[in-house]
């Protein structure tokens, strides 16, 4: 599996919002995001809230193709991906349905055990 990680800025007057929308994951949307994950093939995808300094939101995201996953997903209009990316940018300002183009981050360091 290919190990990656997505870094955003979140506004302080989001951080609420944003606990909502991923409490939600794990909760009332948890079939809808297991469905959808395993049809963009992110095997693993975990989130944090960062509240020191400037508020982020990191996640930490496996999947066999990482590029292809995020291709996927921003492309989709699945009803609940289309949720997720409204959710997203609500708190973020960042739009996963026209990502800026960037170089995925540079692995370091993964150990599993």
């Amino acid at each position: 599996m290919q190990p990656n990680c997505l870094i955003l800025n979140l506004s302080a007057d989001k951080v609420e919002d944003a606990k909502t929308f991923l409490r939600a994951l794990d909760n009332e949307r948890r079939p809808e995001y297991a469905r959808s994950q395993a049809r963009i093939g992110i095997v693993r995808e975990t989130w944090f809230c960062v509240e020191t300094g400037s508020p982020m939101l990191v996640a930490t995201i496996e999947a066999a193709d990482f590029g292809a996953a995020i291709a996927a997903f921003s492309a989709s209009n699945d009803p609940f991906d289309m949720w997720f990316k409204a959710e997203l940018a609500n708190c973020t300002g960042f739009d996963l349905n026209a990502p800026p183009a960037a170089t995925l981050p540079t692995l370091l360091s993964h150990f599993v055990a």
